[in-house]
């Protein structure tokens, strides 16, 4: 059984960004202390897949329509990457740093089991991410299919999912007030995000980028923003990008990305900043649409948890290594040829697709 609740405004909705490993893998020690803040509004619901909105949401996908034309993986990345914050380092550690991986059930594995039911916070807006399947009441996507990963691993086959929609700024609370379990949706590791949730190994890289229409003047992150409205998703590292340093942009929030394509399509916002990742889709979806400038940004995003739930983090970091093991026949890789590469990987030029290596750390995510 399958019940979707939708978020608010419709439009298109986004895949993938650039993958690729880092290189080898070591331990890290993360520093200790850790704040714990917010609070979300809750949802009861059941069901083996439901999928539900939390309180002021944003708008749900219309992105069940065809792929439409494939973006070429070059309107993804233009040219080098000239990052304006490069990969980041926490108090000395890699950014995407987290435990070894550990199938040692704890408190928060044990109440998952006793509950037979996996609550995952998930994004409807981005197409090919995560998204309803056109004609039906199926959730899949490149997000979708590792959700699908970590529940068999907890629970066994054909394990009961609840899937809960939730705006890009709702993620942190959704987790600290324990309305999920996890958060999948494309979340960037940052460091200040650190302080609020903890984070699985890296799975997936992208950055930031400026997306405009085709006929827009606006030629990247610097003086041709003046005046020029600018949206991006409130919560997002985009959204804090922009007003660091906003080159005289107005600038517009929204619940998500996906929301600002459509402020874009209505003539209400002139540009919008997303990462490449999600921009992907929007191309896809949209071909008046295009990327210009530079990739602002190095980022990976990683499954986001509760910082006490140390076990659930090892756990799914232990999921994680199955996951990326095996080449061209592993389920990430798998993943990505499935939703992703016809429109980030061009096999004439392009090295093959391979996900993030992992990075490790010492200790413990808590004091």
């Amino acid at each position: 059984m399958s019940t979707v609740g939708t978020p608010g405004a419709a439009g298109a909705g986004a895949p993938g960004g650039g993958p690729g490993g880092r290189g080898g893998r070591r331990r890290v020690r993360l520093p200790r202390g850790r704040g714990l803040l917010l609070a979300a509004a809750a949802l009861v619901l059941a069901g083996t897949t439901l999928v539900a909105a939390l309180p002021g949401g944003g708008a749900a996908a219309g992105a069940g329509s065809a792929a439409g034309q494939a973006a070429p993986a070059g309107q993804v990345s233009s040219g080098d990457d000239l990052p304006l914050a490069g990969p980041q380092l926490c108090d000395g550690r890699p950014v995407d740093a987290s435990l070894p991986p550990a199938r040692d059930p704890g408190d928060a594995v044990a109440a998952i089991r006793a509950r037979n039911q996996l609550r995952v916070g998930i994004d409807l807006n981005s197409y090919l991410w995560g998204y309803r399947e056109p004609d039906s009441t199926r959730i899949v996507g490149f997000d979708i299919d590792l959700v699908q990963a970590i529940a068999e691993d907890l629970l066994g086959e054909n394990p009961d999912i609840v899937y809960l929609a939730i705006p890009t700024a709702q993620r942190t609370q959704a987790i600290q007030e324990g309305t999920v379990d996890m958060v999948v949706r494309s979340m960037s590791i940052t460091c200040d995000r650190w302080q609020d949730v903890a984070f699985s190994t890296a799975y997936f890289e992208t950055g930031q980028q400026l997306e405009v229409p085709r006929n827009s003047s606006i030629t990247g992150f610097d003086e041709s923003l003046d005046g020029a409205r600018v949206c991006s998703a409130a919560g997002s590292t985009a959204s804090r990008l922009l007003q660091e340093q906003s080159h005289g942009a107005q600038l517009i929030t929204q619940p998500n990305h996906l929301d600002c394509l459509v402020q874009v399509q209505l003539g209400l916002a002139d540009a919008l900043m997303t990462d490449t990742a999600l921009a992907a889709g929007h191309l896809a979806q949209d071909p008046s649409m295009r990327l210009v400038g530079q990739r602002l940004t190095d980022e990976s995003y990683g499954v986001a948890m509760n910082l006490a739930n140390t076990d659930l983090v090892a756990w799914v970091n232990a999921v994680l290594e199955d996951y990326r093991a095996g080449g061209e026949d592993s389920q990430w890789r798998q993943s990505f040829d499935r939703w992703l590469a016809p429109y980030l990987y061009d096999g004439r030029r392009d090295p093959p697709p391979t996900p993030p290596e992992p990075e490790y750390l010492e200790g413990g995510l808590v004091d």
